[in-house]
C-alpha cells in the first residue's frame, strides 16, 4: 500500500510524482509542481519513502579494513540481487449452491448517510456466484456521446471489487452507467453463460434521499443497492441498441427516430427490483426493503398522448409486476410509494392489492419517512 512519501507513477495515464497526503482512498501526487488527485489503487509504487538515491559527493559505502590499511582505492559494497519473489498459488475456490445461477450487483455505499450532501460515495461491484467475472464499468454523462472506462479488471467468485469514489461534484458524470462481462471458471469445466452487456439510467437525485439508502441484500451498512443481473437474467437494459452505441461511441449523434424513440421508454430505476430466488437457497441473505416509486414521472419519461386511465394502468402494472417478481418471497416488504394527492391512485393500488393478493399483509409506511404518500406491503 502507497503510503505519504512514495514516489509512484499512474497506472492509467501518463505522470507521477511524490504522494504528499492521503485522503481515504484518494492520494494527492505532487506532479511538477501540481497537486494531483488520484484513487490509490490506480497507482504503483516505483520508489518508496526513504529509499531515495544521495546526491552526488556524498560518502560511498566502503570496506574499512582496507581503509585502515592504507588502500587508496575504495570499492563500493556491492547490493545484493534481489531474489525473484515466487508467485502465490491462487485459493481454490469455494463454490456455493445456488452460485452457478450469476446474480451481480452495483452498490453504492455513502461514506457518512448522515450527511448525504457532504459524503462521497463508493461504488463497489458483488460477484454472488460461482463464475470469475472479466468485466468492465463504463459512465456517460448527459452532455456526453460516448462511453468512458471506469474499471477494468477481473473479480473472483463470491468476491467483490471496490470500483470507483463518487463525489456530488463528479456524480453528473454518472447518469448513465454501463457494464459488460464475460463469466468463466478456472481449471474445470463449466456451463457456458452468455456475455452481459447492460446500460442503466440513475436517478441522481436519490444520492441526496438519506431513505433510499438501506442495508441491502450483500451489505449490512446502508446503500444504494442495484441488481445488475438475478439468476442469470440481466436487469432490464436502457434500451440502447447496437447501433445507437456505435453511433455514441464513434460521436456521431444518434438518429433522431431513435432518439424518439428512446424517449417513450420506460424508466429502469423506477424503484429498487428484488430478487425472485427462493431465499431459502442462500440462508444468509436478509430480505431489503424494496421500495417502488408508482409517480408517473418516475415510470416513463414522455407523458404525450397519455390519458389519465393510461397513467392510472401503467402505475397499477407496477405493482402488479413487483408483487409478481416477489410473491414467493415470505417476510419480503415492498413499500409503495403513490403520494397523498386526492386518493385516487392509493384506492386503486389497495383495491388491487386486496384483491389479487387477499393474504399480504397491508399498512401504511413509515410517515416519518413517507408522510401519508406510501403503503407497505407484506408477503405472508
Amino acid at each position: 500500500m502507497a503510503k505519504v512519501g512514495d514516489t509512484v507513477r499512474f497506472l492509467n495515464s501518463i505522470g507521477g510524482g511524490k504522494i504528499t497526503r492521503i485522503d481515504g482512498q484518494i492520494a494527492y501526487v505532487d506532479d511538477e509542481g501540481f497537486e494531483t488527485p488520484v484513487l490509490l489503487k490506480e497507482v504503483v509504487v516505483v520508489m518508496p519513502a526513504g529509499h531515495e538515491p544521495k546526491a552526488q559527493g556524498s560518502t560511498l559505502m566502503f570496506d574499512q579494513k582496507a581503509f585502515d590499511e592504507g588502500k587508496k582505492t575504495v570499492e563500493p559494497v556491492k547490493k545484493l540481487a534481489e531474489e525473484p519473489v515466487a508467485a502465490q498459488p491462487e485459493l481454490p475456490v469455494e463454490e456455493t449452491a445456488h452460485g452457478d445461477k450469476m446474480n451481480i450487483s452495483l452498490g453504492f455505499e455513502p461514506s457518512d448517510v448522515k450527511h448525504l450532501d457532504k459524503s462521497r460515495f463508493s461504488a463497489v461491484l458483488v460477484n454472488d456466484s460461482n463464475y470469475f467475472l472479466n468485466f468492465v464499468f463504463l459512465r456517460r454523462s448527459a452532455e456526453e456521446r460516448g462511453w468512458t472506462v471506469v474499471y477494468q479488471g477481473e473479480v473472483a467468485p463470491n468476491e467483490y471489487c471496490d470500483l470507483d469514489v463518487l463525489t456530488h461534484e463528479t456524480l453528473p458524470q454518472y447518469e448513465k452507467i454501463a457494464f459488460q462481462c464475460v463469466a468463466f471458471k478456472k481449471d474445470k469445466t463449466f456451463t457456458l453463460q452468455a456475455p452481459v452487456s447492460i446500460s442503466r439510467k440513475l436517478d441522481l437525485t436519490k444520492f441526496h434521499k438519506f431513505h433510499c439508502f438501506r442495508p441491502g441484500i450483500y451489505f449490512e451498512t446502508a446503500v444504494l443497492e442495484l441488481p445488475l443481473v438475478s439468476d442469470g437474467v440481466a436487469s432490464k437494459p436502457l434500451e440502447v441498441n447496437a447501433a445507437e452505441m456505435t453511433s455514441a461511441m464513434s460521436g456521431g449523434k444518434p438518429d433522431k427516430d431513435m432518439a424518439k424513440e428512446l424517449s417513450k421508454k420506460f424508466r429502469v430505476d423506477a424503484g429498487k427490483k428484488g430478487k425472485t430466488a427462493n431465499p431459502a437457497a442462500n440462508p444468509h441473505k436478509v430480505l431489503p426493503l424494496i421500495e417502488v416509486d408508482l409517480h408517473i414521472g418516475e415510470l416513463t419519461d414522455s407523458l404525450t398522448g397519455m390519458e389519465p386511465k393510461d397513467m392510472l394502468e401503467m402505475q397499477l402494472g407496477a405493482v402488479r409486476k413487483h408483487m409478481k417478481a416477489n410473491c414467493s418471497r415470505i417476510g419480503q416488504k415492498l413499500v409503495f410509494i403513490h403520494g397523498k394527492g386526492e386518493g385516487v391512485l392509493r384506492k386503486a393500488v389497495l383495491d388491487l392489492l386486496k384483491k389479487e393478493y387477499p393474504k399480504a399483509e397491508l399498512q401504511d409506511a413509515s410517515f416519518r419517512e413517507y408522510g401519508f404518500g406510501a403503503t407497505l406491503v407484506t408477503i405472508h
